[in-house]
């Protein structure tokens, strides 16, 4: 487990440019406004005391009802392909890959998203990941009736478990992720990374900066409030650094990952 690099990832607005939703799904459920789509499910999350992202899935399915849509993985999984990046994200792991190469390191990549595996799962970047963590439906018959899996931003510090115990698969079960192993089992926290964009991954940074990983908050640069969201993350100790959303080559993020995994 030594020689391995475990780099986390949020999806929408950490690698993705806006929420994967914007890129069609919102509309097919007839909605032109991001705002509009995400007030009427959380509406429901308030009447209900639902969560968050369940009220999300369930929403969808009862939006979809009324559009007279059928919600399969083919139908959810067709939005992913229009997805827009940030700079450099669709080269970025092959190239984060070959600085661990060179050092000895295997660099695996993970996504842990509240958003929806089946979208993720579309995208042209989904086979970059030796996992997807995100919320996922039940199907039947090969139409979704209900949310099989659900991360919402409490749970997905799991995940970071999952990765450094490498009990990467059965969700369901909780033996194996709960038991004791010895330190040269189990991946070091200096050895993962997480990176992540706003308060919703606050209990993830702190996990992985707090045991020694390194924690980074990237912002789009040309959005001030997510910058400030990004430096108040910093300035509370909740991250190691904070960065605008560019994954190009000579960026401040990619410098960043090639020192620390040089550091290591």
């Amino acid at each position: 487990m030594q020689k391995k690099v475990a780099i986390l990832y949020d999806f929408d607005y950490t690698l993705a440019k806006g929420y994967m939703h914007e890129y069609g799904l919102m509309q097919d459920m007839g909605y032109d406004s991001a705002k509009d789509f995400f007030m009427a499910n959380e509406k429901l999350a308030i009447d209900t005391e639902m969560d968050m992202c369940l009220s999300l899935m369930c929403g969808i399915l009862e939006h979809a009802k009324l559009q007279g849509k059928s919600v399969t993985k083919e139908y959810l999984k067709n939005f992913g392909k229009d997805i827009k990046y940030y700079s450099g994200v669709e080269e970025w792991f092959d190239k984060v890959n070959e600085i661990g190469r060179s050092l000895g390191y295997e660099v695996e990549h993970f996504v842990v998203s509240s958003g929806l595996k089946e979208i993720i799962e579309g995208t042209s970047i989904a086979g970059k990941f030796k996992r997807i963590y995100a919320n996922f439906y039940a199907y039947k018959d090969g139409f979704a009736f209900w949310p099989s899996q659900v991360v919402n931003y409490t749970s997905k510090t799991q995940y970071i478990y999952r990765v450094r115990k490498n009990v990467l698969d059965h969700l369901r079960e909780l033996d194996k992720i709960n038991e004791k192993m010895s330190d040269d089992e189990v991946l070091p926290f200096k050895n993962i990374i997480y990176i992540g964009d706003s308060e919703t991954d606050i209990p993830s940074f702190k996990v992985v900066k707090n045991s020694g990983g390194l924690s980074i908050c990237v912002f789009d640069k040309s959005n001030i409030k997510a910058r400030k969201v990004a430096q108040k993350c910093f300035i509370e100790g909740r991250v190691n650094y904070f960065t605008p959303a560019d994954y190009s080559e000579g960026s401040d993020l990619f410098n960043l990952i090639k020192d620390y995994i040089e550091s290591i």
